[in-house]
């Protein structure tokens, strides 16, 4: 039995694989939605354990942390931000950590759905970031980023109206963080943990991670960790090409907004929007996001 289960997910791989190909001949928006989201269905089921956020969430800060404690712990190259098909390759004892959206941004609030038997093989983890500096981060990252025309497209709108749309705006981000509380809460093998805490006692907030996930790791390890991953060393490395990954370098050598790694705080949204529309985005994170991530104004 479980000899004939390997060679179906090995087929299913292969399948999928084979149409991630072809979509590349595809351009547009939708053929990159579905490109992603069978890279991620195929990856997801070799996974040990399951990093979720939605996108700009902070996750290349944290994933730039976790990846020097993989090369602390069993020697993987960080400068590759621990890439999946890198990790396939490395020996049977380094944990097949997945780091994934679980969808495209651009979704609307009734696109964005959750299926449990998905995730029920793994550890899962959601990275949380307040729905508000989520949707202000996103403006600027597919203004300055992106190389899809729809999204900046979309990015040009004034941002009191852009944190409002439909394709990832802010009532997406909620239903996508009110899906995986919901399942948080049915799943002791599923845990959350915020962005914000990474910026106020990181190291505190990466050994739990480091637990959730599955790692054993040592004060100094977490320290280390620390240290690499602090913004500044970030910048500069991203600045010096240090990373081999195309997530920690500008898209755009001549832009220094198209840059990754930014200004790295919270609260940004209350900075960018005027007051009344702060007060809109707190009544509507008071009224529909679960309390669990603590949010509420």
């Amino acid at each position: 039995m479980a000899k004939n289960t390997r060679k179906r997910t090995l087929l299913r791989g292969i399948i999928a694989t084979a149409v991630i190909q072809t979509l590349r001949l595809v351009p547009g928006t939708r053929a990159l939605r579905i490109r992603r989201d069978l890279r991620d269905t195929a990856w997801l089921r070799q996974a040990d354990a399951v990093i979720i956020s939605f996108p700009k969430s902070g996750r290349t800060f944290v994933r730039a942390m976790v990846s020097r404690l993989f090369q602390r712990l069993y020697g993987i190259d960080e400068r590759k931000l621990l890439e999946f098909p890198l990790l396939l390759k490395a020996a049977p004892e380094v944990p097949r950590l997945l780091f994934t959206h679980a969808g495209d941004a651009m979704r609307k609030p009734g696109e964005i759905q959750l299926d449990p038997q998905d995730y029920a093989h793994a550890l899962v983890v959601l990275l949380a970031r307040h729905p508000g500096d989520v949707a202000v981060s996103r403006q600027h990252h597919l203004k300055y980023r992106s190389r899809d025309k729809a999204r900046r497209r979309l990015a040009q709108q004034p941002l009191e109206l852009f944190i409002w749309s439909e394709q990832g705006g802010i009532p997406s981000v909620v239903r996508f963080m009110n899906l995986w509380a919901e399942l948080a809460r049915s799943r002791e093998d599923v845990g959350i943990v915020r962005y914000e805490d990474f910026l106020t006692d990181a190291a505190t907030t990466l050994r739990r991670l480091a637990n959730l996930i599955g790692l054993r790791v040592t004060k100094e390890e977490i320290d280390d960790a620390v240290d690499f991953g602090s913004f500044g060393k970030l910048k500069q490395r991203e600045q010096e090409g240090y990373f081999a990954s195309s997530r920690l370098q500008p898209s755009k050598a001549d832009d220094s907004r198209s840059g990754k790694v930014r200004k790295g705080g919270s609260g940004g949204y209350r900075k960018r929007l005027a007051p009344r529309e702060v007060a809109k985005v707190d009544a509507y994170i008071a009224r529909h996001l679960d309390p669990i991530f603590g949010y509420s104004a």
